[in-house]
């Protein structure tokens, strides 16, 4: 499979002078937010995303959002973070979202601006890397759940995240379980994502080693969007 990428740069938040690679809940004032949010934040980055990048989905709402140089500034995108949260992308505590959540919430933005995509929650195992380039080919962020363990949901079995130096070498960062980053970008081996307002790396094989022995991909899977005829 070939590399695969966004055509456009993907959002940029200033910070008290730091520059993101996407948005972050720890930024929220909500507790809630901080600690589940991660589901609101990808929906929020993957529809600004959309509407400057795409005719077809520009709206009113995001008319004002970015500055002449290209950066969104905090306190503006939380106001859009909290009208998704509001209005389309709602919150569980304790529990935060789950994939059919986010999707009926993008659904009923798409209906709402009358945009026409349609979302899914989840692929076959066997098509999930083919889903993710064609969308990326087409220039759609890909919102990518690594779900909890399942059926053990109390199992502390975790999903690597990598950060890339510069000379390009790869070193473990993090790990991640039952959160939602997006996918930015594509190689035979590596998923560049978002997640935090920082950069990663997922590595493709053990990401579908996770899902198959320490989850299932009924709950670990893809945000699919495509054209709605």
């Amino acid at each position: 499979m070939q590399r695969s990428s966004l055509h456009n740069p993907y959002p940029v938040i200033e910070n008290d002078g730091t520059l993101s690679f996407g948005g972050n809940q720890a930024w929220s004032d909500s507790a809630v937010m901080r600690k589940c949010g991660c589901g609101v934040i990808g929906g929020t980055d993957l529809l600004l995303y959309l509407s400057l990048h795409k005719d077809i989905c520009r709206t009113e709402l995001f008319k004002e959002a970015y500055l002449e140089n290209g950066i969104l500034e905090l306190p503006e995108y939380m106001n859009y973070v909290n009208y998704f949260r509001r209005k389309h992308l709602p919150v569980i505590p304790h529990f935060g979202m789950a994939g059919w959540m986010l999707v009926l919430g993008l659904n009923r933005y798409f209906r709402h601006e009358r945009i026409r995509l349609r979302a899914a929650f989840g692929v076959l195992p066997r098509n999930l890397w083919v889903r993710i380039s064609a969308m990326l080919a087409h220039d759609i962020p890909v919102i990518l759940l690594v779900g909890p363990n399942f059926p053990f949901v109390w199992g502390k079995h975790r999903l690597n995240m990598y950060y890339r130096s510069s000379e390009g070498e790869y070193s473990p960062s993090c790990q991640i379980k039952a959160h939602f980053v997006t996918v930015t970008g594509m190689d035979e081996t590596w998923m560049r994502v978002s997640s935090w307002g920082k950069e990663y790396y997922i590595n493709r094989q053990e990401y579908y080693n996770y899902v198959r022995k320490h989850s299932s991909f009924l709950i670990s899977n893809i945000c699919y969007i495509k054209s709605r005829k």
